[in-house]
């Protein structure tokens, strides 16, 4: 890369951090901190407000007349940043400046984020799931391009690009095959894969999408627990029966009960999916 052009990307991102620490606040900043318990450091910055930061960004700081390949590298660029806002501000300049021009082949660079450890914890991998790589797949629906691409990262080194192949869908999967037909199908492959991982978050990520998934095909899901009862924790499985009938529900979580168990114990950290999870995804931190 050309110094000059380099030095130049470095004062802009140093512009945006001084537009975030700006927008800081130390009460936001120690509850966040609290109720991740210190997987990543905050500055203290409500959704919103970043959001107006990468705004301004764009509008004020010039990003917008750079050249295109140019902005995506910032946009990426942003994910090494040391706090959840850096990384927060990389997605929305993905999902809402940039989604219209992002390529298949742009997933490489992506994937690289988790390789690179830029995401590296249940927060920014869910964050950057919901707002980055579901809408990249929803933008495409019905091409099943997008979706078989990034649920092919159930095989990827790292557990958060595996969890990343789940949570992505989970909010097209009550569409079911309304999204492409072999939606419910590829779902179901990715999480017979990503079930054998017993970590926690392996487990809440197919739980989370299995419990969308039963909204549109609730027998095949019902299926799929029934084969994997031993790998699914007790937690995933609690996930995926949540929105399913009372007396369905009971006859899976009977099932496991009388078996042993292969996965390793639930820890406690907070949950992801249910009402903690979605408050994190659109209430405390700011709408999605």
């Amino acid at each position: 890369m050309n110094p000059v052009r380099k030095q130049s990307e470095r004062a802009l991102i140093a512009s945006l951090h001084r537009r975030l620490t700006a927008a800081a606040d130390a009460k936001t900043r120690g509850f966040w901190e609290r109720y991740l318990k210190g997987v990543i450091p905050f500055r203290g910055v409500p959704m919103a407000k970043v959001r107006v930061a990468v705004n301004h960004w764009f509008a004020r700081d010039g990003v917008a007349a750079l050249p295109l390949a140019q902005r995506k590298r910032l946009a990426l660029a942003l994910f090494t940043g040391e706090h959840c806002e850096d990384k927060l501000a990389g997605m929305l300049a993905l999902s809402e400046h940039l989604l219209p021009h992002l390529r298949i082949a742009d997933l490489k660079a992506l994937g690289r984020l988790f390789e690179a450890n830029h995401v590296a914890d249940w927060n920014t991998c869910d964050w950057f799931c919901v707002k980055v790589l579901g809408r990249f797949v929803a933008r495409d629906l019905p091409d099943p391009t997008a979706a078989e691409a990034i649920a092919g990262w159930k095989h990827a080194r790292t557990l958060w690009q595996r969890r990343a192949s789940n949570v992505a869908f989970v909010y097209l999967a009550r569409n079911g095959d309304r999204n492409f037909p072999g939606f419910v199908q590829l779902m179901l492959d990715t999480c017979a894969t990503t079930v054998q991982c017993p970590e926690r978050f392996a487990q809440t990520g197919v739980g989370w999408l299995l419990r969308e998934l039963s909204l549109a095909d609730r027998p095949r899901v019902a299926a799929f627990a029934e084969k994997h009862v031993r790998q699914l924790s007790r937690e995933g499985m609690r996930y995926l029966v949540e929105k399913m009938p009372a007396a369905d529900a009971g006859d899976l979580l009977r099932l496991q009960a009388a078996g042993p168990r292969t996965s390793a114990p639930d820890e406690q950290v907070p949950r992801m999916g249910g009402r903690a999870r979605r408050g994190n995804l659109g209430d405390k931190h700011g709408s999605i």
